[in-house]
Parts: C-alpha cells; sequence; structure tokens
C-alpha cells in the first residue's frame, strides 16, 4: 500500500513539472502585438456636424392672395376689380407659419378699407366711416376647438361672410421640429354698394393707388408679437379695385286724378329703390301725355310738377330738361353715397299735374323716364 502511494505522488510531481516547463520553455501559443504606424502629422473627421437652430418670435406671413372664382377654380384678382352683383365670391387666402407651434396662434385679421383718395388712410375701427367702406375678417385660434370665423365689420349687410379653410402645410425655411405652417382661405359676397373702387394701376405689393380698397393681413399671438411678410416694410399689405354698379331696381306709378283748370295731386307719394356703389346722380323726365283712345289729345310735360329726395320744393318739368333729386351730374356734382345698406330708397317723390281748362277728358299715358348715373 505505501509503495502504491508513493507511486501516485511521483506521477503528480512529474506532471507539474511538465506543466511549468512548458510555459518557460516553449513559446505560448498567442502573442500581443502593438502596429507601428510610421510619422503620423495630422488627421481630419468630418463626420459630425454643428447644429444650430433659430426660431422666429413673431409669426410668418410667407405669400397671400386675393382670388376670385369663376365658376371653375379660384382666380388671383390682387391689383384688379371686382364686381359687386351680390353672388359672386372673393377670397383671401393666406400661409402662415409659427415657430412656437399654431397653438400659439392667437388672432388673424385680414382688415379692408376704402382708402378716399388718400393713401394716409387706415382701416377704420369705429366703423363710421360706413359698411361700404370697411370690411373686417377675423381668425379666432383662442378657443380650444378650430379657428373660428368671423366677420365684424360691415353689419348692414354690404357684405356677406363666406366659409374658411384651414389646412396644415410645409413651410420649407422652416424648423422642422418646430415650425407649423397653415393655409388659410377667409370668402366673403361683396354686395351692391360694396364701394366703387378704380383699378389700381400700380401691381406691385402695397398701397401704392389712390381711391383703391387697401387691406392689411394682421398675425397676433399668445405673446403679442405680430406677423411681418417683408422685413423690412414690416407689413402686409395690398389692394384691390372694385367695378362701378349702377342699378334702378323699382319705381313706383303715379295716379293722378282732377278736373280741367286744377292742379290736381298724385293720390300718393311713390317709392323708387336704386343701387350705386359710388356717389351718384339720379333725376327723372317725362314723356308728352297722350289720350289712350284719342291720340290727338296731348297734354305737354310742362304741365306735370314733382319733388322729393333732395329736392324739396315742387318744379315742372320744361321740354327735354330733367329734374333733379340727387345733385345734377351735368354739373359735375354728385351726391354721396350711402354709407350702409345695399340699395338706396327714395320714399317722398311726389307728381301733381296742371290739367289745362279745355283738356279733353279722359285717361293720359306718358313714359316716366328716371336716370342715375355714378360718378367714376
Amino acid at each position: 500500500m505505501e509503495k502504491q502511494k508513493a507511486s501516485s505522488t511521483l506521477v503528480v510531481v512529474l506532471l507539474l513539472i511538465a506543466v511549468f516547463s512548458h510555459i518557460f520553455v516553449f513559446p505560448p501559443l498567442i502573442r500581443y502585438c502593438k502596429a507601428d504606424p510610421g510619422d503620423v502629422s495630422e488627421s481630419w473627421d468630418n463626420s459630425t456636424t454643428l447644429n444650430v437652430t433659430v426660431l422666429q418670435l413673431q409669426p410668418r406671413v410667407n405669400w397671400y392672395d386675393f382670388q376670385f372664382y369663376n365658376g371653375t377654380a379660384w382666380v388671383s384678382r390682387l391689383n384688379q376689380q371686382i364686381d359687386v352683383n351680390n353672388s359672386l365670391q372673393y377670397r383671401f387666402i393666406v400661409n402662415i407659419s409659427s415657430d412656437q407651434g399654431w397653438d400659439d396662434i392667437e388672432y388673424i385679421y385680414i382688415e379692408a378699407w376704402h382708402d378716399n383718395g388718400s393713401e394716409a388712410t387706415t382701416y377704420n375701427h369705429s366703423g363710421n366711416q360706413g359698411g361700404n367702406r370697411n370690411l373686417r375678417l377675423v381668425y379666432d385660434n383662442t378657443s380650444n376647438v378650430s379657428g373660428i370665423y368671423n366677420m365684424t365689420w360691415p353689419t348692414g349687410g354690404e357684405v356677406t361672410i363666406g366659409s374658411m379653410t384651414d389646412i396644415v402645410a410645409i413651410d420649407p425655411d422652416g424648423s422642422p421640429g418646430n415650425t407649423e405652417c397653415h393655409n388659410l382661405t377667409f370668402s366673403f359676397i361683396p354686395n351692391y354698394q360694396f364701394r366703387y373702387a378704380p383699378d389700381p394701376a400700380n401691381a406691385a405689393a402695397g398701397h401704392n393707388d389712390l381711391w383703391s380698397w387697401n387691406f392689411n393681413i394682421t398675425v397676433l399671438d399668445f405673446q403679442g408679437y405680430y406677423s411681418y411678410h417683408n422685413p423690412i416694410v414690416g407689413e402686409t399689405v395690398d389692394e384691390f379695385g372694385v367695378y362701378s354698379y349702377t342699378e334702378i331696381v323699382s319705381a313706383g306709378w303715379p295716379t293722378i286724378t282732377g278736373n280741367p283748370g286744377t292742379t290736381a295731386v298724385a293720390d300718393s307719394n311713390i317709392s323708387v329703390t336704386t343701387r350705386s356703389n359710388g356717389n351718384y346722380s339720379f333725376s327723372v323726365n317725362v314723356d308728352t301725355l297722350q289720350h289712350t283712345t284719342n291720340p290727338g289729345a296731348t297734354m305737354a310735360n310742362t304741365t306735370v310738377w314733382a319733388r322729393g329726395g333732395d329736392l324739396d320744393s315742387l318744379q315742372n318739368f320744361t321740354g327735354s330738361w330733367p329734374i333733379y333729386f340727387y345733385a345734377n351730374y351735368t354739373n359735375n356734382e354728385y351726391n354721396e353715397a350711402l354709407p350702409n345698406g345695399t340699395s338706396l330708397l327714395t320714399d317722398d317723390i311726389e307728381y301733381r299735374c296742371s290739367i289745362p281748362l279745355t283738356q279733353l277728358p279722359g285717361d293720359y299715358e306718358a313714359t316716366i323716364r328716371y336716370y342715375m348715373i355714378t360718378e367714376t
């Protein structure tokens, strides 16, 4: 037994000697080496960038237009005249960006006004300039729902408010992670007496022409910053014109009954409804009265008298010369257009006839010729 233990111990000793002798006598199977690149004097790395994001505090009006719907498409009428026939639709379209997010936008104001011959005029916030000289469209984004479109002026029917569209867009110059951009349209229908203004002659943006409609687009955000379109000008301004519109809508039929040798008064005063979107002159003339069954019997129009409108005293017709109820365009005189309403109502027109003593009895008729002209 003792010999067997001695033999086992000897074997273990020999194995340990073999292991350590292999480590020190023979090289290791894995060797660690360090490269030697030679002389390296410089190095470039262009794989990273410096990123700077500039966020503008003010909202931006990127572009805008004033357009007309021709039945199939919207076409620009910027710096051109528009019609006012109570049915044609027009709209302002504006592209707006906000680096502070769209919720930061509170109000968008589109204010338009007839400049009345002076570029120094601005939108009349008091409204006393008249309904057919002022237009104010408002986009209210202060509620938690989508923006609300309304019209705060005029209120007398000179303009009919239309619809609004709000479409999310992309500002190519904005910051993708911060900038929000929207296309908005605000439509309306100008009615008959929307104030006349000649065609602007200068197609450049801004207020350039007298006797035009100027407009201004303003965007107001939560912090009180206002928008700009041109950083040099500092605001978004432009203009458009309006064609003249003149119409005699209706006129009453005066009826006079009297005896020869008397001046008979019509049964009642009559009314005439007219429309004009500018200063105007309104007159009337009467043809020779003809007997309805005996053409040989007549009464000259000099036997007929009339008054009404601004004409307080009775005047008789004198051949081809008319009677003027408002102004006299032949003397370059025009009555100031009414500031409110969609029509003019003259309801105090009175007719009289001085029937000659020897006049043949019977019914007589004569054509009444009303004439209205709008100053252009």
